[in-house]
């Protein structure tokens, strides 16, 4: 199984986690054609999108992949999606609240290929702790090291969005021996340093980190590296 990362940031965000029978989209704020490209049009591949909240950058095709007959979950829509299940295909997933200026969800996500997967995007902090999880997706948005403090919009940078710093202690919180992979998204283009961002994280798992980047491939099965 792999992780690939269509893109990831403020201007569209999305996510495929691919083998050869299946694909989970994680996100749909890219135009759908870059998704068919990807898989190579096999688009009858895809089991089902699962989408964070309504803001553009993660949600803005929604009604591409609808018109194509893919489902879309959205628990973001429904106020009581705390804890919402289903399957797509092989994929169980089980929705999170997040904290965010709107409702946003994260994505408790397993397959018998990769494990236990835990995506979670644009929120202050993640309230939640998580057993034996193989492999984060996870936002690291920002550092006060290079925030302008004097730019108009200082404070809307820090609503809604995790900072390295935050993001380093929900690691250390959830570091366990069967975690594989860590993978950075959602890096902010004036507000993080991906290789200061990507030392951060080392730091405090005991996995390979990446940070995720258009074109990015990450194996996120089981088989021993």
């Amino acid at each position: 199984m792999k992780l690939r990362v269509i893109d990831s940031g403020s201007s569209g965000n999305c996510y495929l986690l691919e083998n050869e029978e299946e694909c989970l989209v994680v996100e749909s704020g890219i135009p759908f054609i870059e998704v068919k490209k990807a898989l190579n049009f096999n688009i009858k591949k895809i089991v089902g999108v699962v989408v964070s909240h309504v803001h553009g950058d993660h949600s803005k095709y929604i009604s591409d992949y609808e018109k194509a007959g893919i489902s879309v979950f959205k628990p973001y829509l429904d106020e009581n999606a705390e804890m919402s299940h289903l399957c797509y295909g092989n994929f169980k997933i089980t929705s999170f609240s997040l904290v965010h200026d709107v409702p946003c969800c994260g994505f408790y996500i397993v397959h018998p290929e990769i494990g236990i997967l835990v995506y979670a995007s644009d929120t202050e902090y993640i309230k939640y702790r998580f057993k034996n999880v193989n492999h984060f997706l996870v936002e690291a948005n920002y550092s006060m090291d290079f925030v302008d403090k004097d730019k108009p919009n200082y404070e809307h940078v820090l609503q809604g969005h995790m900072s390295i710093e935050t993001t380093c202690d929900f690691l250390k919180a959830n570091n366990n021996p069967v975690l594989r992979t860590v993978t950075l998204c959602h890096l902010s283009a004036n507000n993080a340093d991906s290789s200061y961002f990507k030392n951060r994280a080392e730091q405090v798992v005991d996995c390979p980190v990446e940070i995720a980047r258009k074109g990015l491939c990450v194996d996120v099965s089981l088989v021993p590296f």
